[in-house]
């Protein structure tokens, strides 16, 4: 027969602060992503996998390795340090394989386009620009067969950088003037205001 101890008072406290602390750092981590403040994302995602968060309920745990790869294949690309863009990729590339992996064994309604989203983020990093370009789409699509409106916005979104950045902007455009209509659409009115300098500028 086995033996099963009640945790004291203080290993649940730990147990529940260490929570909170996991909680509080991914908050931080996927409002600095979304509104695209990369030195704050950074310093969040590092103290995020400080507490290895990844020992978590399932949704927390899809959620944390979808943005917390997000964030990672970010800093990997806007670092000028070749150390630091391999450590960071290296990361989004697990973050990444890990979601996969547990998308295939849940649920590909829930979570094929935010597969899709991480696979084009990598992609970038390693400029395969053409699979990219499909992945990026296949993520759209995706989130708009599923309904997921908000995802739609933020493969789109991140689309629109991603043509920015490779220097397409009429390209960006239309990727930025959806992610600008999805976004207003889910009720995001500020993020979808953040988008207009992201359009000014790519119109340029």
């Amino acid at each position: 027969r086995m033996s099963w101890e009640k945790p004291s008072m203080e290993v649940i406290m730990i147990e529940s602060t260490r929570h909170s602390c996991i909680q509080c750092f991914f908050s931080k981590l996927s409002e600095a992503f979304i509104f695209r403040e990369l030195n704050e994302a950074r310093d969040a995602a590092k103290k995020y996998f400080s507490f290895n968060p990844f020992v978590l309920l399932p949704s927390v745990l899809f959620f944390g390795k979808f943005y917390s790869g997000l964030v990672s294949f970010w800093v990997a690309r806007e670092t000028n340090n070749k150390f630091e863009s391999k450590h960071w990729k290296k990361i989004g590339v697990e973050c990444k394989d890990e979601f996969v992996k547990l998308s295939v064994a849940a649920s590909a309604w829930n979570f094929e386009n935010k597969s899709f989203l991480l696979q084009a983020e990598e992609h970038f990093c390693s400029r395969n620009f053409e699979t990219a370009e499909t992945l990026y789409d296949a993520a759209i699509s995706s989130s708009k067969i599923h309904k997921f409106v908000n995802e739609e916005a933020l493969a789109n979104e991140l689309a629109g950088h991603f043509y920015l950045e490779t220097g397409r902007r009429h390209r960006a455009v239309h990727y930025f003037s959806q992610a600008f209509e999805k976004y207003n659409e889910w009720g995001a009115v500020a993020k979808a205001n953040s988008l207009t300098a992201f359009l000014d500028y790519s119109d340029k």
